[in-house]
């Protein structure tokens, strides 16, 4: 598939290095290889603290994994930048927990992974595969921190649409879809900005088109749930109104939002009805929904999903993923 070849092609190219977390799941075992393999990036295992290695090298052999060109590591903080450690023990103590704790929280090779991140010794963490979406939140905001001007934590899917697709012929993004149940309309705000710089990142050269999804367009129906979408809609179009590589509108239903016949009936005038490429959802039951339905029924492929708003590359996988989604995450996260 064209989209996932550019990514691959372009994280050869960033020569980047991914530290997965989870070594005990055999799925991060067999991504590593794929991601050695085929030279998509380097990658770092950790083993915790007082674990054998050669345990770990053992499982590999008895499973045919081949990591020899991994680097398998034991979370020794003293591989970490030590300011970044002490700063991570100052901002625990602060919510209660004791020295002591902090240190050994440390050595749990979710948050070590995370730090290792934060201390420059890797380029992205990719993990979730066996971590649930809260644990690898409470690890990325408590070690790695949210970017410049965001305070809420996203997440979206790069929808790569079937080949001869009647409506999509290029990939689209859809958030957020995984983590925040019903965000407010700063939320939202922070969810269609992180978008963007994530839309950014994966197609430099494409226009984005911000679509604020609703059962309404333009004020075809009138309800209190309508408003935040109307004014965080604003917020956003107020944030990118000085480039010109941005578009941003709302309300607007879906169909409106991607077909451009209806779309120029429905919203005319609109430089985003019919051709949006980004699909905001106003809560986590349409956007879960709306990602499976594409995917299920519309036979898009959903890569994802993709952790936006934190200063640094991290993933929260489906528990439910395989080998070949660990490789391709991890490849989309080296992506600059």
């Amino acid at each position: 598939m064209e989209i996932v070849e550019r990514i691959l092609s372009l994280a050869k190219k960033s020569k980047g290095k991914v530290i997965l977390p989870e070594t005990y799941d055999s799925r991060a075992l067999h991504a590593a290889q794929m991601l050695i393999k085929n030279e998509v990036a380097d990658v770092v295992l950790p083993v915790l603290h007082g674990e054998n290695i050669e345990a770990l090298k053992k499982k590999a052999y008895l499973e045919n994994i081949d990591l020899s060109g991994a680097e398998l590591i034991d979370t020794d903080l003293s591989l970490l930048n030590n300011s970044k450690v002490e700063e991570f023990i100052e901002s625990r103590m602060k919510k209660g927990l004791g020295r002591d704790q902090a240190l050994a929280l440390l050595r749990n090779p979710l948050y070590f992974s995370m730090l290792y991140l934060k201390s420059g010794k890797c380029d992205a963490c990719v993990c979730g595969c066996v971590e649930d979406t809260a644990d690898v939140l409470r690890a990325a905001i408590q070690a790695v921190g949210t970017a410049p001007n965001i305070k809420l934590i996203s997440s979206y899917f790069l929808m790569v649409p079937p080949e001869n697709h009647k409506v999509a012929k290029e990939p689209v993004l859809f958030a957020d879809c995984s983590v925040n149940p019903n965000p407010d309309v700063l939320g939202l705000r922070d969810i269609g900005i992180s978008t963007v710089e994530s839309f950014n990142k994966l197609f430099p050269d494409r226009q984005a088109n911000v679509s604020f999804l609703s059962f309404s367009t333009k004020g075809s129906a009138k309800h209190k749930v309508l408003e935040k979408i109307i004014e965080a809609t604003k917020l956003v179009e107020e944030y990118f109104k000085d480039n010109k590589n941005v578009m941003v509108d709302g309300e607007l239903q879906f169909d409106a939002s991607v077909i451009p016949e209806i779309g120029k009936r429905k919203a005319p005038g609109s430089h985003v009805a019919g051709q949006a490429n980004i699909l905001i959802f106003p809560d986590l039951n349409a956007g879960n929904i709306g990602y499976k339905l594409a995917e299920r029924y519309g036979g898009f492929q959903a890569l994802g999903p993709i952790l936006q708003g934190l200063s640094l590359p991290v993933s929260d996988l489906s528990r439910g993923c395989k080998a070949e989604d660990i490789y391709l995450t991890s490849a989309i996260l080296l992506l600059k």
